[in-house]
């Protein structure tokens, strides 16, 4: 049955849900982009943290963190990628926790919206 030109109802509601389906998965897979590089992100700054070792203490022949270097490196890199990160210095461990932040394109129809993605990572001074 012809409609003279005009789109029946039930074309435009799964024209509409298909487009939004695509948006959606659009936006997961960049999630998990974000996330993978969260992650990546948390481990490259723990390794970088527990390379900072005291100077002293290498001269005195035992491995020793320096936890002030630690943080501060851990913080560099953290801000170099883009993110914020809370270090945790115990022993020889330097454990990390990066929080990037990232705004979604179909999701960000709705309103504004910002979705966080966080990792946490350790690493041990060799």
């Amino acid at each position: 049955m012809l409609h003279g030109g005009h789109p029946s109802a039930f074309v435009v509601i799964v024209a509409v849900t298909l487009i939004a389906c695509l948006g959606l998965v659009h936006d997961g897979a960049r999630m998990l982009r974000a996330k993978t590089a969260t992650t990546t992100l948390a481990h490259e700054a723990a390794r970088a943290g527990a390379q900072q070792l005291d100077e002293e203490g290498l001269r005195a022949g035992s491995v020793v963190l320096d936890e002030a270097s630690a943080r501060r490196a851990v913080q560099a890199h953290a801000e170099h990628g883009g993110a914020s990160a809370e270090v945790d210095v115990h022993g020889d461990a330097v454990t990390v926790t990066v929080t990037t932040h990232h705004e979604p394109t179909v999701l960000a129809a709705i309103g504004p919206v910002e979705i966080a993605s966080q990792a946490t990572a350790t690493a041990h001074t060799p």
